[in-house]
């Protein structure tokens, strides 16, 4: 089995559930594997009974079936990549989950403006939805980051700014930490 074939493997063992994105994010972020295109290794992995796709609400997502998780719990020549993978892997799977629910985007433009969308989700509905323009990347990157780290309180002082004192209608019941993203 190729290195990327491993390490997207055990990372699903580990992780459960992953888009394309969140995997390569992962693996390429933690310099677990070189950056490159992990559409050959996921469909060598499908085609080996490795691993399945499913449609969540979040698209597209990679998991392990049984032949999979067998492989990695009875493989020796994996132990070295699984125990990488969970070193590495409970700060990524906190960022996921929490991107689930709070997500925070920018797009380039030619134009000179940069589009940032923000917004909270509960499940499939959307409870909050910000779109704000920006002159520079920078700023819009700054917005994002700031976004997963707080949108918890930004929620509520929006809230309390265009609801003047009325209760929270109380959409969460397992908000993130704050300050954790």
């Amino acid at each position: 089995m190729l290195s990327q074939e491993s390490y997207a493997l055990c990372a699903l063992a580990q992780m459960d559930q992953l888009s394309v994105g969140e995997l390569s994010r992962f693996l390429f972020e933690t310099g677990l594997v070189a950056e490159s295109d992990l559409k050959l290794p996921l469909t060598s992995l499908k085609e080996q009974g490795l691993v399945c796709q499913a449609i969540n609400l979040r698209g597209i997502v990679y998991q392990i079936t049984e032949a999979g998780r067998t492989l990695v719990n009875g493989d020796a020549a994996l132990e070295p990549i699984t125990a990488d993978v969970a070193a590495k892997s409970a700060e990524y799977k906190r960022v996921f989950e929490q991107e689930k629910d709070y997500i925070a985007q920018y797009t380039e433009s030619s134009t000179g403006v940069v589009p940032v969308f923000l917004s909270i989700r509960e499940g499939a509905r959307i409870v909050l939805k910000i779109n704000i323009i920006v002159r520079d990347i920078d700023t819009a990157k700054k917005i994002c980051s700031g976004w997963m780290s707080n949108s918890g309180r930004a929620f509520d002082a929006v809230w309390q700014a265009i609801a003047e004192g009325e209760p929270d209608p109380g959409f969460w019941t397992n908000r993130p930490e704050e300050g954790k993203a």
